[in-house]
């Protein structure tokens, strides 16, 4: 694949590549990476994010293509390849919110040879109806509600608007339910009980349908579960991926 991500990589051991939500960056992971030290932990930016490349005048794909979650599960299928090839092992995948649609997208796509076991955080396998993370139907309209989210979710580090406006228009109208009922790995399906960006029945729908799934409802916790409870999530994530 010509285009190549930014990412991050930290700790040392079996790899562990992190997909963020539709507004953030590889930066939403950091409060974790002190309970994930056992891993090889890989965090990219998708386009659009941090020194990931952006769209351009004259792009091979069109603005809503570039920054479709299609596009960003065979950016990320591309680095689980590469992961798997250098470390000679399965890749383990963490995907918070929108990182759940391109995981779901990416396993649809391309399937489950490099992969190993999954966690599946405050996400959604069909966002339509019930989770709503934006409204406006503007660039100028999705800008001024992507700042507000950002202070809300606690982001210090935030998409380009015209990439969250978008990848929003692709994740609202992507059905992934199939993919997700065909998962055949172990999967860890983690949700804030009070989430009002993704209810907590779309976390209950993934855990009644992926098979294996096990079930972790956070007390007291919204959408931003990555930096509401990281020591409790990252222990719980830690206990899973050693089996």
């Amino acid at each position: 694949m010509a285009q190549t991500l930014e990412w991050r990589e930290t700790g040392a051991g079996a790899p562990l590549l992190l997909v963020h939500g539709i507004q953030g960056t590889a930066d939403a992971w950091s409060p974790l990476l002190p309970s994930l030290t056992a891993w090889r932990c890989v965090a990219p930016n998708l386009p659009g994010r941090g020194l990931s490349p952006r769209w351009h005048e004259g792009a091979a794909l069109a603005r809503d293509r570039y920054y479709h979650v299609d596009h960003y599960a065979d950016l990320v299928q591309a680095l689980v390849v590469k992961l798997r090839e250098a470390h000679a092992q399965p890749v383990a995948l963490a995907g918070w919110s929108m990182g759940v649609s391109v995981i779901l997208n990416l396993l649809a796509r391309h399937g489950d040879e490099s992969v190993g076991r999954l966690v599946l955080i405050s996400g959604t396998a069909c966002a339509t109806p019930g989770a709503v993370w934006f409204h406006g139907e503007t660039p100028e309209a999705l800008a001024e509600e992507a700042r507000a989210r950002a202070q809300r979710l606690g982001l210090t580090a935030v998409a380009d608007a015209d990439a969250v406006a978008a990848t929003w228009a692709s994740v609202r109208g992507a059905d992934l339910r199939d993919a997700a009922r065909a998962i055949r790995r172990p999967t860890l399906v983690v949700h804030g009980e009070h989430d009002d960006q993704c209810p907590l029945d779309h976390g209950r729908w993934l855990a009644r349908n992926v098979p294996q799934a096990q079930w972790l409802p956070l007390a007291g916790v919204g959408h931003a579960a990555l930096g509401a409870c990281p020591a409790d999530l990252g222990s719980s994530m830690s206990t899973f991926l050693k089996h």
